[in-house]
Parts: structure tokens; sequence; C-alpha cells
């Protein structure tokens, strides 16, 4: 059957008002569960499709969600991790009848593209990498009321957030650099500011300093090419006798790390390398290697579900903590 009638018609053929019809196609309460089965098939039977325009208007709600990234995607999007938070993200707002909207921030200025998307009223709600939180941000989030959950943790804001367990991880893959021999054990990490950098050095140092080892080398570096290249260059030169090294993160810094460490004559297969990422090119690369698997996908979807609460105004989590596991 191709006619497809209107939520009015829908109610003149129930003998209801259009205001029950519409609890019914949406699953709200005041409706008796006869009623709402009669109003189903009906709409069933006869294509009836919600205009999600008008619902949205009704609801004053755009049925959208955001996503930060950072404009330099050519880094964030180098790694599996954002893209499967991404498609994480989008799959669980999908389930829930709402679109996913990435917004990109401009290196000049960038809440322009969120100021917009606030103002125009493009989203009822935005994930946001902790990464990218700062002062005039949080402001901008608090001043427009629109929720926000956080991917990370950052000592800026203390928010409903979504995160792995970074020190415990870190004590974990360390102890394994320890259990396969490792003597000289160094930590390359990514940008200090960064609260997930810090706990993973945390994680690092505890594990050596149980045994017996209470400064072990530790570098800090942007993820940039020239900026790894640089700093690690120099760090090399200073502790020329490293067996075995735990990198913080994962994506094109491990490269421009394993690149470097090749010009200063390191044989990669005999370094033991932790990485705190399971970037699976990785293991076709260099052997030996223990990583850390984060649960991306349900980080992500447990992104989705704490953002739909906040919209819904319920009360969430105020934060999710996640395991990871050895690979």
């Amino acid at each position: 059957m191709n006619m497809k009638y209107t939520i009015k018609e829908i109610a003149e053929l129930t003998g209801v008002a259009k205001s029950t019809v519409s609890k019914a196609l949406n699953g709200q309460k005041g409706v008796s569960e006869e009623k709402r089965i009669e109003i189903m098939k009906l709409a069933s039977e006869y294509n009836y499709i919600p205009n999600a325009a008008a619902r949205a208007l009704s609801h004053n709600k755009s049925e959208t969600i955001g996503i930060l990234i950072s404009a330099d995607y050519e880094y964030t999007l180098s790694t599996s991790y954002w893209i499967e938070i991404i498609s994480a993200v989008s799959y669980e707002a999908e389930k829930n009848g709402y679109n996913l909207l990435v917004i990109t921030q401009d290196k000049d200025e960038p809440l322009k593209s969120l100021e917009n998307a606030i103002l125009k009223k493009s989203i009822d709600g935005l994930v946001v990498p902790a990464e990218y939180v700062r002062a005039d941000l949080i402001k901008l989030l608090n001043t427009s009321g629109i929720p926000f959950v956080i991917q990370g943790r950052t000592p800026l804001c203390n928010h409903y957030c979504v995160d792995v367990r970074n020190k415990e991880g870190a004590y974990l893959l360390t102890s394994r650099l320890i259990e396969n021999g490792g003597k000289n054990i160094a930590c390359i990490a990514g940008p200090k500011e960064f609260l997930y950098n810090k706990e993973r050095v945390e994680g690092f140092k505890s594990a050596l300093k149980e045994q017996g080892i209470k400064n072990p080398p530790v570098v800090h570096s942007p993820y940039t090419e020239e900026e790894t290249v640089k700093n690690i260059s120099v760090f090399l030169k200073q502790n020329p006798h490293i067996d075995s090294v735990f990198i913080t993160a994962g994506g094109d810094f491990l490269f421009f790390i394993f690149d470097t460490m090749r010009k200063f004559g390191f044989d990669l297969d005999k370094i033991g390398f932790a990485v705190f990422d399971d970037y699976k090119p990785i293991h076709y690369i260099i052997k030996p290697v223990v990583s850390a698997r984060q649960p991306i996908k349900q980080m992500g979807a447990q992104n989705a579900k704490i953002l739909l609460q906040l919209i819904n105004n319920e009360e969430p989590p105020n934060s999710s903590l996640f395991d990871i596991s050895i690979v």
C-alpha cells in the first residue's frame, strides 16, 4: 500500500486526539496499551513517517549531537582511536534517533565553528576530547548551557567524563617489559599538559620503583614530526643504553619515534616496546611489542549514552572508567 497518512488522519481514524497519536508513536505515557497497538498498526499499514524537522521543532531540539575534533585532524585521525570513537558515538546516537555532527576547530579561531553550531541550535549536546578543554571553551559551554561530556579527563574541569584507567594500564605494560628482561627502560611520552600522559608516566614510574629504580629516563614531546624527531634525538644521545621503551601514545607518534631510533643505530627487533595503543600495524613492523587494547567502542558508546541522558534531563554517572587489556 503506497498511501501515506498524516498524524491528523491517523487521529481521525482511531478516534483520538493528535496529541494521543503523538504520544503513542513516541513511546510516551498517557495512552492505553490497546489504543497504542491500534495506532502503531495503522501507522505501519499506512507508511506513516514522522517529519524530523517538525518533530525537532516541536521538542525544541535539533536531534543532533556534536563531537569536537582538532583543526590538526591529520594527526587526530592518524590513528584508529578517534575514528573508532566517532564511529561508536555515531552508531549509539543513531540508535536513539540522533545524528552526529563533527565540528572542527579552526587553528586561528578554535571556538568559531562551535559558537556557530550553538548559535544556530544545530546541536543538542557535545562530546569534547579532554585535550581540547580550555578555560574559554568551558566558559562557552557553561554560558550556553549546552550539555557536554568529556572523552578523557582534565584537571581544568570536573565534569561527566569517559576514560580508561591510565595509571593502572601503564603499570601493567611496564611490568610486562620488566618480566621480559628489560633492565634499562625509558619512557617516551606525549605532551606533559595532557592528564593521560601524566598518569601513564606515573604508572610507568610506579612499576619501576617496585624494582628499586627511582629516576628512570623520561622525555615528553608534542606529537608533530618535527618536534618529536628533535626531542627524541636529544633523548637518545643522553640515553644510548636503552633496551626497552614504554610509549604513552600511538599513531604517527610511534613511527616518528621508530624512525629516529633507527637513525641512531638501534635495532628495533632487539628493543622491548610497550605502547599504550593497540595500533595493529606496529605488530607487523617491530618485535617484540606489548600494547594496550582500549575498549574504544564501549567508550564511544558511553559518551553518547551519557550525553543523551543529560539532554533528557536524566542523571548519568559522573565518570565511566574502563580497564585496558594487554595484547
